[in-house]
């Protein structure tokens, strides 16, 4: 393989930024569709950026660019501000409430990010992780502005509480077999019909990809605190 092909990862993870300002770009337009679909393919780069670079070894090729530093700044405008910017552009939260909610969450992953190393030396993350993009499925399902705010500001106070979670959990590039990599694996076997269809998919997708969230944000740290999950970072590829 060509040297220059092991900084495809990198290329890859700017590519998901390209798309994240184009779904921005979309939403100014007032095309939320294509804004979603673009915020989904930022997502799925992201299931696959992290795990391309480690088996490729791009850090011993490349020790002069950061992949850690390119995947945070994708992961903050593709992942957080730009849907969140998306939900309050399309009526999901409470008229007002929106510039409210897209700030605290932009803030509030900005300051979970910037531990990032803190959390992977020490095997357990304190606060929850910054999933504010599971906003799409209260989208999707064309939920209640209410709901959506009340969620949003769950996720805001469990990002910066001091609650331990498991560091594997919604690790999005975790891809070991196991319960650890069940949101990979559910997101991965719904994309196509949740891309393509968007909010005329099956409501059932939805419902089990937020269970599945919920049960990671609630249960988990029960878990862990209880000593059934240890506190390990072990995420092989």
């Amino acid at each position: 393989m060509s040297r220059y092909l092991y900084y495809f990862p990198h290329l890859l993870t700017l590519i998901g930024l390209a798309l994240a300002v184009s779904a921005l770009m979309a939403v100014f337009r007032g095309d939320f569709t294509w804004a979603a679909r673009y915020s989904l393919l930022v997502l799925l780069i992201d299931r696959f950026d992290g795990t391309l670079a480690r088996k490729f070894k791009v850090r011993e090729k490349f020790p002069g660019t950061s992949g850690e530093v390119l995947d945070i700044i994708t992961d903050l405008v593709g992942l957080t501000f730009v849907p969140m910017v998306l939900f309050w552009r399309s009526g999901l939260f409470p008229e007002n409430l929106g510039p409210v909610l897209v700030i605290g969450a932009s803030v509030t992953a900005s300051w979970k990010y910037a531990r990032k190393e803190s959390f992977l030396a020490q095997g357990y993350s304190t606060g929850a992780p910054p999933i504010f993009f599971s906003l799409f499925i209260f989208y999707f399902l064309e939920a209640s502005p209410v709901f959506a705010a009340l969620y949003t500001v769950m996720l805001i106070v469990l990002v910066i509480s001091p609650i331990k979670y498991p560091i594997t959990c919604l690790v999005t590039t975790h891809w070991q077999p196991g319960f650890k990599s069940l949101t990979n694996w559910l997101t991965a076997l719904f994309f196509v019909p949740v891309f393509i269809m968007l909010k005329e998919a099956p409501a059932i997708l939805y419902w089990i990809l937020l269970a599945n969230i919920l049960v990671q944000l609630l249960v988990y740290p029960v878990l862990l605190y209880q000593g059934t999950i240890k506190p390990v970072f072990d995420r092989k590829y």
